[in-house]
């Protein structure tokens, strides 16, 4: 799904520039986009629904969004870029035209603007022109990303086909068949592969990977991985240098060894080539708690108000200003003794909070009348798919214990986990009885 949905957001533009400027495509490329600041000359915002794009920043360099203007009958009001963006759109669309998707073109700045980026599976498409160079910037949910906000049961079918039956309780997974298997989960389902390039320094940077599919390299089967190992700041491995890799599923973390064998391209049909890396398969793959603190999920409706600490985030993506403190309210979604996840409406709380950042939370439960107070970091900040037309803001937080008192706070938490913990025990027990 996510290699279908570059394909058509590239083939899109294409269509677009060739149907609103009569412009050829002279070049394509993509780039997988880490958490940082993009500058746009203009920029167009495409919002989206029953589309797995929920979102695109569309954008154009200095050259072509006076091209733009040039064209255009009334260019005082950014009609040009409208008219490309309307297109665009129109030729997305059909590309999804089986899920009875609708979009509208959302805002249209044609000053220079600056985009922050999570780089959670952002891409950054870029068609070069003779009249200059169109962007595409997008976070592209997978497979599995789409089935968990469906509700749908596919993840588990896929555990069921391609996954030992007891491989829960499971330490490791050493059978050739059972690793191939394994691999195979991973292609259909799309899951996120996050891979530790090692440094001389002894650290190690992270990447992301997804596995594309797999192939041969000097009669040898391998593994080619939709990741950038191109980035010389990061580090760019030598052949045969040893990658650690891991793979979450539930609540169970699946760690294995790679060996990177060299760089590789992916060619979609538009003619797109999509930056990859080889590795070899995996001898074996290890099972292990993917949390260090057991999450409970939280029925029914706990608010929850982070506030921000001074300096520790920015006032919103559109800005590098200095983070100003509000109150953002959310939701919390899932708890353990040790954090938090709280969800909210999309861009309320990641153009807000920063990954490392700060936070003051105070939780609302039902049955207290003031709210609990504690002190958290950010260690997870991501957008996902709420559910078929909507997606929404996510952030995991990590307690921390100030000095002002939060420890109260966190034994009423510790409590409320165990409370949970014991009734689901007891349902489990009521139907093994049963």
């Amino acid at each position: 799904m996510l290699l279908d949905t570059l394909n058509a957001m590239s083939q899109a533009g294409i269509e677009a520039l060739q149907s609103t400027c009569d412009l050829v495509v002279q070049g394509q490329e993509v780039s997988l986009v880490r958490e940082g600041n993009q500058k746009f000359s203009s920029l167009v915002t495409l919002r989206i629904k029953g589309c797995p794009l929920q979102m695109v920043h569309l954008g154009c360099d200095t050259e072509l969004s006076g091209h733009l203007v040039e064209r255009s009958q009334e260019p005082d009001d950014g009609s040009g870029m409208d008219a490309l963006a309307d297109c665009f759109l129109s030729h997305l669309l059909e590309k999804f035209e089986d899920r009875n998707p609708q979009g509208i073109v959302e805002t249209l700045q044609n000053t220079p603007v600056t985009l922050h980026t999570r780089g959670v599976r952002t891409f950054q498409i870029k068609l070069d022109t003779e009249q200059g160079q169109m962007f595409f910037l997008a976070e592209v949910p997978s497979r599995a990303e789409m089935a968990i906000a469906k509700g749908s049961d596919f993840l588990s079918r896929m555990e069921s086909i391609y996954l030992p039956g007891d491989w829960h309780g499971s330490k490791d997974l050493t059978d050739e068949d059972a690793v191939n298997n394994f691999v195979t989960y991973l292609r259909k389902t799309e899951g996120d592969i996050y891979l530790e390039n090692p440094a001389d320094d002894g650290t190690a940077t992270m990447h992301s990977g997804l596995l594309v599919e797999t192939c041969e390299v000097e009669d040898r089967p391998a593994l080619k991985l939709l990741t950038d190992f191109s980035d010389r700041d990061l580090g760019v491995p030598a052949p045969g240098t040893a990658v650690k890799a891991s793979v979450g599923i539930g609540d169970r973390s699946l760690e294995f060894d790679l060996a990177y064998l060299g760089p590789a391209a992916h060619e979609l049909a538009s003619g797109l080539q999509l930056p990859c890396a080889l590795f070899s398969l995996p001898p074996e793959v290890c099972i292990g708690q993917r949390r260090r603190a057991f999450r409970v999920p939280v029925s029914g409706t706990v608010r929850v108000e982070l506030e921000g600490v001074l300096g520790q985030g920015k006032v919103s993506p559109w800005s590098d200003d200095e983070f100003v403190p509000e109150v953002i309210s959310g939701r919390l979604a899932d708890l353990s003794f040790s954090g938090a996840r709280i969800i909210a409406d999309h861009s309320q709380l990641c153009s807000c909070f920063e990954k490392d950042g700060r936070v003051i939370c105070r939780m609302y439960f039902p049955d207290v009348e003031e709210p609990f107070q504690v002190m958290g970091v950010i260690r997870r900040s991501t957008a996902g798919p709420a559910d078929r037309n909507q997606w929404q803001d996510e952030i995991g937080i990590e307690f921390l214990v100030s000095p002002n008192g939060d420890r109260a706070a966190l034994d009423y938490i510790r409590q409320f986990v165990l409370e949970v913990q014991r009734m689901k025990l007891a349902q489990r027990l009521q139907v093994t009885g049963a």
